[in-house]
């Protein structure tokens, strides 16, 4: 997809994940962390789940890090809107590269920045200071894919190889919950209506291209973990 495009598809997302507004709300409170601790998002693109970490957190600060340019513009304008423009950073740069440590460490699916879920959680455990959490988001086959779905997503693990990969790389799991149906559907849909609205006509084609791939291809195979860890 070209950045042109991206562009459009980001329009439609409040988050950039298949997340509902409940299951934020449900995350945030179980990332509480004192006044004076850091938040730190890699991989953030507008930041919205850091925004709300700081919401509801008063005298907590936060970095975050991705390297789209206008996906942090966005973050930047939020954090504006909201009041939280002087306890957040928002840093263009490589999220796996990025010399920060945190309280509470962010990673929604973001793990290809690494190289893949085992390089990243293994980066993150040091990254995470002694006491904190982090929130790892990222993909897994929840059944054996077909060719359409392999090819659009690529390699990776099954749900129960992702928490094995977690534990292996130095953490314990706080909690462990999966995207559902309904909110894969309503990600793929705000992806596709950001295309639509724009009224271009290959933004039009990519977004009935990838309503095929969805439907036909990954649709029900595609998971999404959300994984709260603590440093073992």
């Amino acid at each position: 997809m070209s950045e042109a495009l991206r562009r459009l598809a980001h329009a439609g997302l409040v988050f950039d994940a298949p997340l509902s507004e409940a299951r934020a709300d449900a995350l945030v409170s179980s990332l509480a962390i004192a006044p004076g601790r850091h938040v730190l998002d890699l991989g953030c693109g507008w930041g919205e789940l850091l925004l709300r970490m700081l919401a509801a957190h008063p005298a907590t600060t936060g970095t975050g890090v991705d390297s789209d340019r206008d996906a942090l513009d966005r973050g930047r304008r939020q954090a504006a809107r909201r009041g939280l423009h002087g306890r957040v950073e928002f840093v263009e740069g490589d999220c796996a590269t990025f010399e920060d440590h945190g309280d509470v460490v962010l990673c929604v699916a973001a793990a290809h920045a690494w190289g893949g879920a085992t390089p990243a959680l293994r980066a993150l455990r040091g990254i995470v200071d002694p006491g904190g959490l982090v929130l790892f988001g990222d993909g897994f086959w929840a059944r054996p894919p077909g060719a359409v779905a392999r090819e659009a997503v690529g390699e990776l693990p099954v749900q129960a190889g992702l928490l094995r990969t977690a534990e292996q790389a130095g953490f314990r799991i706080v909690e462990s919950s999966v995207s559902t149906q309904e909110e894969w559907d309503a990600f793929e849909a705000a992806r596709r209506s950001g295309l639509e609205a724009a009224g271009d006509p290959e933004a039009v084609v990519h977004a009935a291209e990838r309503r095929r791939r969805y439907e036909e291809g990954y649709r029900g195979a595609l998971g999404f973990a959300w994984l709260v860890l603590a440093p073992a």
